[in-house]
């Protein structure tokens, strides 16, 4: 009990290196200088920690772990440092999708840990590629460059802002005559970039003024839209954000814009009036 009461309050003790936002892997080692000296590697690495304990591991440690399942699945994690893992703790850890990674040493357990947060960072983008929407500002060269004036549309453009992919909808805002209002038309999503007759699959602003063709297929929700009916030469063409994108782009693609890009996204949800 004596024993008990001392790990306890040498745990107290590390309490500082629990992450108070909740989330982080669950960290335990076989002794306290170990468990200190692994803590320490990880708050260095910037990775956080959500649960620690000394001694080896049991199906105790693994139901707590597991409240990352719901919080944050990248850190459903355990880092076992020097310790045995209990075989029932290790079936359990496997049935609810926990990951155990254990080793003798700290570069060992950070290395795997990588590797594995790598793979989920990566999944992640694919599962959420097709609910991101780069921000950009298109403009129709001339009227001479709308190749093809209904669905699929084939117009002739350059970048003013962001940049586009395909896949990306777009929109214009026009004004209803007869209400009066300022409507967002949205005219489909691109299906196809080409520059210089060669799909591409990104044009930046820092290509404006090179010109090239984007190919719009309405979605299976919109009506076909035309050319002179609903939009001209005249209207800039928007990248259709939405707040789900907008969250989808902060918590997946965060590092694919760049300060400016992310600017024109508050720019384009002011214009589009996205809450």
């Amino acid at each position: 009990e004596e024993l008990m009461d001392e790990i306890m309050s040498d745990l107290a003790r590390l309490d500082d290196a629990i992450d108070k936002s909740g989330r982080g892997v669950w960290v335990q080692a076989s002794t306290l200088g170990s468990l200190e000296a692994l803590l320490e590697f990880l708050r260095v690495s910037k990775i956080p920690v959500s649960g620690i304990n000394i001694g080896p591991v049991h199906k105790k440690d693994v139901t707590r772990a597991s409240a990352m399942l719901e919080r944050a699945k990248e850190y459903a994690v355990m880092l076992c440092f020097d310790v045995k893992v209990d075989k029932d703790a290790e079936e359990m850890a496997k049935e609810l999708g926990i990951k155990v990674f254990k080793a003798d040493i700290i570069y060992h357990l950070f290395d795997a840990f990588t590797a594995h947060n790598a793979e989920i960072v990566e999944q992640k983008r694919r599962e959420q590629a097709e609910l991101a929407v780069f921000p950009c500002i298109l403009k129709i060269i001339s009227k001479d460059h709308v190749f093809n004036k209904r669905s699929p549309l084939l117009l002739g453009v350059d970048i003013l802002d962001g940049h586009v992919r395909p896949g990306t909808p777009i929109c214009v805002i026009r004004m209803n005559h007869e209400t009066k209002v300022r409507e967002v038309v949205t005219l489909g999503k691109i299906s196809t970039i080409k520059v210089n007759d060669k799909p591409v699959n990104i044009v930046r602003k820092a290509n404006a003024g090179a010109g090239f063709t984007i190919r719009i297929e309405n979605t299976v929700a919109d009506h076909d839209k035309t050319y002179g009916r609903h939009f001209d030469e005249n209207d800039l063409l928007y990248s259709r954000i939405t707040r789900r994108s907008i969250d989808v782009l902060k918590e997946t693609f965060r590092a694919d814009l760049t300060k400016e890009e992310w600017r024109l996204v508050a720019k384009l949800k002011s214009t589009l009036g996205v809450e």
